[in-house]
């Protein structure tokens, strides 16, 4: 826990470097500490990090931070945001998401000069809103559904949660 809040090392090297000591020290099994690994969800929300690594470092986000900055108007730029990442959150992880579009939204912000308070909570509060509309949104719908399918119920269809999740992020997002 102290490493997590000092913040002296990245939460990834932390994270790995618990799990090798839980591994080492025989409080978790080989089976038991690489579970979590082979869980679908897991999967993943890892290669989404590795797609918005991606997409950051070959600047491929650059013509929708162009397009966005644009907008002259600190409200009309916040919902244009808001739009965006909530339409996206429904096929795109939550996180990975707004991980993406902090980057994007801090460059609008920085050259339109609009303070990025106004659009950073709005924005990751319409990619979670977003991404409860389908399967793939969130983690925790990927997660239920691989916890239904091992107990032997039925699989969730990919717009299962659509109807109920668009009422949600429209009610959500105001």
């Amino acid at each position: 826990m102290a490493l997590f809040v000092s913040e002296k090392l990245r939460f990834d090297v932390v994270g790995l470097t618990v799990l090798v000591a839980l591994l080492v020290l025989g409080i978790l099994t080989p089976e038991e500490g690489l579970s979590g690994f082979s869980n679908e969800a897991t999967v993943v929300v890892t290669a989404m990090f590795a797609l918005n690594a991606g997409l950051v470092a070959t600047g491929a986000l650059e013509p929708l931070i162009r397009l966005l900055s644009r907008i002259d108007r600190p409200w009309l730029l916040t919902l244009s945001i808001m739009l965006t990442t909530c339409v996206l959150g429904a096929f795109i992880k939550n996180t990975a998401l707004v991980a993406t579009f902090l980057p994007v939204t801090l460059s609008v912000c920085a050259r339109t000069r609009t303070s990025p308070a106004r659009v950073l909570l709005p924005m990751s509060y319409a990619a979670q809103m977003g991404g409860v509309c389908t399967l793939l949104g969130t983690s925790s719908n990927l997660l239920t559904n691989s916890l239904a399918v091992q107990h032997g119920l039925p699989e969730f269809g990919v717009f299962d949660f659509t109807r109920l999740g668009a009422i949600l992020a429209v009610v959500g997002d105001r």
